[in-house]
């Protein structure tokens, strides 16, 4: 039988929140809400830092509308840029305090995880989007009390989502064994960084459970959030 995982990392993007949050919803919220909100914020210590450690970044003292347009074409062009992402975060976290975006998570998915979570299997989320923005996004969906039931977040300052060394870095500030760590994500290259880290894998699969569904060799097993409940968390 398969050992219990002590922690399972859940992607942000395509677990708990739709896998094209960030090009589909994120994104271009960021860039419709760039303008005004330097404007309301260009006295702020944390924005003017961050604007800094973006025009370090671009190597060339960039003009306030200089780096204006470069940041524009970073986000049309997906870039994790920590910096950046750290900019678009402070952008989303304010619209999702001000009820301008309504976070998609289902209660399914949050119920589920629940019971994990209180079987005493750490989850923690990883994604490009910020810490702060992963925060308030599960704060706003259907159970607001989930977002303390997660046992850590990281971002982009963890390091590349599709790095082995993210992962290992993740194991090890949370004193963890890789093989005690389950990585729950759609994406493939981000599981195949997890599994050459020696951590377990696993694609998370629409119900009902598609697990018994996958080919032969098939390095990350389908498997629905119900069924991991199922396994090993508490009662329903």
């Amino acid at each position: 039988m398969t050992p219990t995982p002590r922690a399972i990392v859940l992607a942000f993007e395509g677990v708990l929140a739709p896998a094209d949050v960030l090009a589909e919803t994120l994104e271009p919220r960021a860039r419709e809400e760039l303008g005004p909100f330097l404007e309301q914020h260009a006295d702020d210590p944390l924005v003017k830092r961050t604007l800094a450690d973006l025009r370090a970044y671009a190597g060339r003292d960039l003009d306030d509308a200089e780096l204006r347009v470069r940041i524009d074409a970073w986000i049309r062009a997906g870039q994790d840029i920590s910096p950046l992402r750290q900019l678009q975060g402070l952008i989303w976290t304010e619209v999702l305090e001000q009820g301008g975006l309504r976070p998609e998570l289902d209660a399914d998915t949050v119920a589920a995880l629940t019971r994990l979570a209180r079987a005493d299997i750490a989850l923690y989320s990883f994604g490009a989007t910020p810490v702060t923005t992963q925060r308030e996004w599960l704060r706003r969906g259907p159970d607001r009390n989930f977002e303390a039931r997660l046992a850590g977040y990281f971002d982009t300052r963890l390091g590349g989502r599709r790095d082995a060394g993210s992962f290992g870095r993740l194991v090890a500030e949370n004193g963890l064994q890789a093989d005690q760590v389950l990585v729950l994500s759609p994406d493939r290259r981000q599981l195949d960084a997890a599994r050459q880290g020696w951590l377990r894998t696993a694609r998370p699969a629409p119900e009902p459970d598609a697990g018994h569904a996958d080919p032969d060799g098939e390095p990350h097993p389908a498997l629905s959030l119900n069924a991991l409940a199922e396994r090993w968390g508490t009662a329903a």
